[in-house]
């Protein structure tokens, strides 16, 4: 057994900090019940390991845990990121996205605010934010809110009548061009025919 604290409550204690609640968590224990292992999922391990155990089938799982974590930054990119609630990780993680998303949607037309604010409003530090949405999503911070803002401006190109300009100034992207190839690397299409192929 660990000292000072044993594996579920270690567990318990990184899946309940939204610093690191992120991590995907192997339980490799001597605790074969099906009470220990219920408990074990309970507290948000990702996988529970009995010894004696098969390295390979540990190895495996390993494995299979981090191609997870690499399918969730996937579906992330696809999808519109303004419905968290589809992704499928665990709830301190979808708290901590809906809480990001909805503070860069209240301030999406505010040219005043800043990745610093962002940062302040969160509550963390540079570097653990930074670490957590890399993690979650396999973007900076930076990219991160500019996804936000190009998925917002999808929306507007497809469901309202404004021009592309004004989307793109709407939205604090004060250079056309830019906006121009920040959308066609997030969408592999020009905003204009983005709109032609999925006008409603």
């Amino acid at each position: 057994m660990m000292p000072t604290m044993n594996g579920i409550e270690l567990c318990k204690s990184i899946k309940t900090n939204i610093v690191t609640s992120h991590i995907p968590v192997l339980l490799l224990t001597a605790q074969t019940s099906q009470e220990s292992q219920k408990e074990g999922y309970k507290t948000g391990a990702d996988s529970y390991v009995t010894k004696p155990f098969d390295a390979n089938i540990l190895e495996q799982k390993v494995k299979n845990l981090l191609k997870t974590r690499q399918n969730l930054i996937k579906k992330f990119k696809k999808d519109l990121i303004l419905k968290p609630k589809e992704l499928e990780i665990t709830s301190a993680d979808e708290i901590f996205l809906q809480k990001s998303i909805s503070l860069i949607e209240k301030n999406i037309n505010n040219p005043e605010f800043t990745i610093q604010d962002f940062i302040s409003e969160i509550g963390m530090s540079r570097s653990a934010l930074y670490r957590k949405l890399k993690a979650l999503t396999g973007q900076s911070i930076s990219e991160f809110i500019k996804t936000i803002k190009l998925k917002r401006a999808a929306q507007l190109i497809t469901q309202t009548k404004m021009n592309i300009s004004e989307i793109a100034f709407e939205l604090g992207f004060n250079d056309l061009k830019h906006f121009r190839k920040s959308f066609k690397l997030q969408f592999n299409e020009l905003p204009s025919q983005y709109r032609i192929m999925n006008a409603k």
